[in-house]
């Protein structure tokens, strides 16, 4: 979802940037990018603040930390361009469709409900269903299981190396989105089969068709 629906991953490494220096571990907003992208809250948490927090203190500050970004952000300005056309085309021609995100339900719910497609996802899984963030492939091989087929069968479609990575590692092709990461960091990732601005670029080339 963050950097594939909604070009949006640099507004939440500041808002990382900007939580964690206000409980005092301070984390610059590029280290974030670096070093967090695709993980989980909890990880992100005991990597930054320290390894030892409890579950109950990982889960208070991540609703802090995702009530400041929803407060914040408005996912209408940030669409990934050609990307309502590209899933209309898709369930017009049958196509099942998960999403597959690091982010929290209350995140997933928000963007969704704030694009109008609550309903064009036939799969959703978020952090709450996964123990382990990407580049592990557990997300993807749950995507897949939902939709009811083979993980071979799927291509996702990722703005990172770690998340091309899971996607590799789960067995399935992928597209690069360059929103998050500039392009030359994503070619030659493994199971990729190209690298695009946005969804325009699918749009111009006939790629994917149905």
């Amino acid at each position: 979802m963050d950097g594939t629906l909604i070009d949006n991953m640099g507004f939440h490494n500041r808002i990382w940037s900007e939580f964690l220096t206000s409980i005092g571990a301070p984390v610059s907003a590029e280290t974030m990018r670096r070093r967090t992208v695709g993980k989980i809250n909890a990880e992100i948490l005991r990597e930054m603040v320290r390894p030892d927090l409890t579950d109950a203190e990982v889960e208070v500050y991540s609703q802090q930390k995702e009530t400041l970004y929803r407060a914040r952000f408005d996912p209408s300005q940030a669409v990934v361009p050609g990307l309502t056309g590209f899933l209309a085309r898709l369930r017009a021609a049958g196509r099942p469709l998960a999403l597959a995100t690091s982010a929290g339900r209350e995140n997933v719910d928000f963007v969704l409900k704030s694009l109008g497609i609550e309903t064009v996802f036939d799969a959703l899984v978020t952090a709450e269903d996964v123990t382990r963030g990407k580049p592990d492939p557990e997300i993807f091989l749950k995507a897949a299981a939902r939709l009811g087929v083979q993980p071979q069968a799927c291509l996702v479609f990722e703005d990172s190396p770690s998340g091309l990575e899971a996607a590799h590692r789960a067995g399935m092709q992928s597209i690069a989105l360059a929103t998050t990461f500039p392009a030359e960091s994503l070619q030659g990732c493994p199971g990729v089969l190209r690298v695009i601005r946005n969804y325009l670029d699918l749009e111009t080339t006939g790629f994917l068709s149905p």
